[in-house]
């Protein structure tokens, strides 16, 4: 009844189903260890709506058994969206667990099996045999299709009104979210600090408000940039970014970032506040470098390192409540 965001109990629990077993003594549904893996994978990396390839798939390997590329064509014509080629390839990644790329989560995940490739040219995506045995349980089956189904009504609601990018201006966003969105073959969020390169992108994550007690060679201003020092006004348009230390203009990474309009390299804005809001960040569309200057900063030791500080130019000026929430 919106009373509640239902993705607050898979952070809570691992997955709705978990949550419900804690705190409801007569919850008397039994799933073995596998099926609760899925629930669990399905929850927490397909569930919340972000994109809804995965969904799709997922439903049509429930509903039909398999799906091809050309079913997905339909299907996505029919919400609307348009079929790419990344997209799909990306969503297969996820599914056969190819995306995966943490410890933790090859650990967690390992024995979860839920579809394999036939050698076919229709390049027919089928359920994994392990997963049709699982899907006599009809409790299991039916806790898929709830999971499916809200996240498709979560799309809906919050997500389909994505850019190119697969994202939404001023959603939320985790690093493993842009990562899977943005068509990374790989989960690389947890070696992201700061910004980082793939798949033709660049996605820049920046904490407004640092905490005190950071290193000095990360603690600079990544702000939206002061045009009035004197009435401390600033511009919604225009936000000033320093790369990771050690960077000079020279350096490989801030001249893939000054020539990327000649390349076709898209730099997208992620901000949090501050590091108590989580891990998520507000996308704040794409971004164009309009100056850069080399400067320096100091170590822990005093020793000067040189940095890059750019002047990034926001597609979309920044809504003005985002904005006075990160300035204010």
């Amino acid at each position: 009844n919106g009373e509640i965001d239902p993705m607050l109990f898979v952070e809570y629990s691992g997955s709705y189903d978990q949550f419900v077993r804690r705190v409801d003594s007569e919850y008397d549904v039994k799933f073995t260890e596998k099926e609760e893996k899925i629930i669990e994978f399905v929850s927490n990396i397909i569930m919340n709506g972000k994109r809804i390839h995965e969904l799709l798939m997922l439903q049509m390997l429930l509903n039909e058994g398999a799906f091809t590329s050309n079913e997905m064509r339909e299907a996505l014509n029919k919400l609307g969206e348009t079929y790419k080629e990344k997209d799909y390839e990306s969503s297969c990644r996820v599914l056969t667990k190819e995306f995966l790329n943490s410890a933790s989560d090859k650990s967690k995940y390992g024995e979860v099996e839920l579809v394999e490739e036939i050698a076919n040219a229709d390049g027919v995506m089928k359920r994994a045999s392990s997963f049709v045995d699982k899907l006599h349980n009809i409790n299991f089956e039916k806790e898929l299709q709830t999971l499916i189904e809200y996240g498709i009504c979560r799309y809906k609601d919050m997500y389909d009104d994505h850019d190119e990018n697969n994202l939404v201006l001023y959603q939320k966003y985790s690093r493993k979210d842009a990562c899977r969105l943005l068509n990374w073959e790989k989960d690389n969020s947890a070696v992201i600090f700061g910004y980082s390169f793939s798949a033709g992108t660049c996605p820049i994550f920046v904490t407004y408000k640092k905490s005190d007690d950071i290193a000095k060679t990360i603690k600079f201003e990544d702000e939206f940039e002061l045009v009035s020092v004197e009435q401390e006004i600033r511009s919604s348009k225009v936000f000033s970014w320093w790369t990771t230390s050690n960077r000079r203009i020279d350096s490989p990474d801030a001249q893939r970032i000054i020539h990327a309009k000649e390349t076709g390299l898209k730099i997208l804005l992620f901000i949090k506040k501050s590091d108590g809001e989580g891990s998520d960040f507000y996308y704040m569309g794409e971004v164009e470098p309009i100056s850069w200057q080399e400067k320096t900063i100091e170590n822990e030791n005093g020793d000067k390192l040189p940095i890059v500080n750019f002047k990034l130019s926001l597609r979309n000026e920044a809504r003005k409540d985002i904005f006075d929430y990160f300035t204010a």
